[in-house]
């Protein structure tokens, strides 16, 4: 192997960061002081298992589904292939057609990370929250067809948003839940809350790389946060 570029592709996790609006917000807090007690301490007193970059396993929404002490840690890396994206809209569905584009790079087997440009808008805003784009029923059937072994996107979520909250109600054509389950029921795990894809692709419509998205060894969870990277060979 030659000269190697490590692209990480995880978002910070802090205190009160964007994160799904209907789940409890992330407290970190710094307890000790380097410069006072000797030695620096943070505490997290509150944060669920889909905060920040995380992995979804199949018991995330399949009933007796793998959870993290079913799952092997070589299901957490693989070769794969980043798509461009980045064109569709806010709240726009990503289908089939789309897809089909890229076919002879969607590899039996490998990741796919879809790239739309979101991250960029990361915030405790409306389009991060609620109005990415995301993957429709029809794009995750064929993904599945395509027998891939984890699918990624640099949103708050692979299926789109289909709760409510006070301000904001269903806008996706299908639940979340529906995407979620015909990938995960076939055993493909879900990276979320991806960021830096463009610095993978560097202007190009697609580029290949090998991806690292293991998640904390949290006993029995159905998923959990994790320091995603690609590399590249240059």
């Amino acid at each position: 192997m030659g000269r190697i570029r490590v692209v990480d592709l995880s978002v910070p996790i802090y205190q009160d960061m964007p994160s799904w609006p209907t789940l409890p917000p992330v407290r970190i807090t710094r307890i000790r002081d380097a410069a006072v007690h000797g030695a620096t301490v943070h505490l997290i007193t509150q944060m669920h298992t889909h905060a920040g970059t995380h992995v979804d396993l199949p018991a995330h929404f399949i009933p007796e589904g793998e959870t993290m002490d079913d799952v092997s840690v070589d299901r957490f890396v693989s070769y794969g292939v980043v798509l461009d994206l980045s064109h569709k809209g806010a709240g726009e569905e990503i289908g089939a057609e789309d897809l089909e584009k890229f076919g002879e790079l969607i590899r039996k087997g490998e990741a796919v990370m879809l790239y739309t440009g979101w991250s960029r808008r990361r915030g405790h805003n409306p389009d991060y929250l609620y109005r990415w784009p995301y993957l429709g029923e029809e794009g995750a059937k064929y993904l599945v067809e395509k027998r891939v072994k984890a699918v990624g996107i640099d949103a708050l979520s692979i299926g789109g948003w289909s709760e409510r909250t006070p301000v904001q109600g269903p806008l996706a054509r299908v639940p979340s839940s529906v995407t979620h389950r015909i990938l995960l029921s076939a055993g493909v795990i879900i990276v979320e809350e991806l960021a830096n894809l463009e610095e993978v692709l560097r202007g190009r419509p697609w580029a290949r790389a090998l991806f690292i998205y293991a998640p904390l060894r949290i006993r029995k969870a159905e998923g959990g946060p994790c320091r995603a990277l690609a590399i590249l060979e240059e």
